[in-house]
């Protein structure tokens, strides 16, 4: 309240006295619109989350079906007493043939099996013959993994 010339009370209040709750509701104001466009965004990242898969599932399917064989066996060098501890898988057919593309070296013939072979890091695919005849499983890949030591491995020798 203030005071009028004359000493009497007055009952109007200063201008600044008026306007004393407008920078909080100002801040209210402000907040509740953050709020607005921070929920806005949340809601259209759920909306359109599972359109980001779309891409993905658009692209061509490549997985192939297994064929082939596995076994588990012991350690190259090591003696039958031991326990079987690499497990060897043998792919043919096509899967065999996506190896065989997929190695970056060229095909040497090799020795003990008298077929193309690629080789690498405990891996070898087979390919045709060494007289360019076709075998009867045109390629053919064999590898190991080390069970104890997760690792690729050759799964057998010459």
């Amino acid at each position: 309240m203030s005071l009028t010339p004359d000493n009497s009370p007055s009952t109007t209040t200063q201008p600044s006295q008026m306007n004393r709750m407008e920078p909080v509701l100002n801040v209210g104001k402000q907040c509740a619109v953050y709020l607005a466009v921070v929920a806005a965004l949340a809601g259209g990242v759920a909306f359109f989350g599972p359109f980001d898969h779309t891409l993905a599932e658009a692209q061509e399917q490549t997985t192939v079906p297994l064929a082939g064989e596995f076994d588990m066996m012991v350690p190259l060098g090591e003696e039958d007493t031991v326990p079987k501890s690499v497990a060897v898988f043998y792919v043919t057919g096509a899967p065999a043939q996506k190896m065989w593309d997929a190695f970056p070296m060229e095909p040497v013939e090799d020795e003990c099996v008298g077929r193309l072979s690629k080789y690498g890091n405990g891996m070898v695919c087979y390919g045709a013959n060494g007289d360019g005849t076709t075998p009867d499983e045109p390629y053919e890949c064999t590898f190991g993994i080390d069970m104890k030591s997760q690792a690729l491995t050759l799964a057998q020798d010459c």
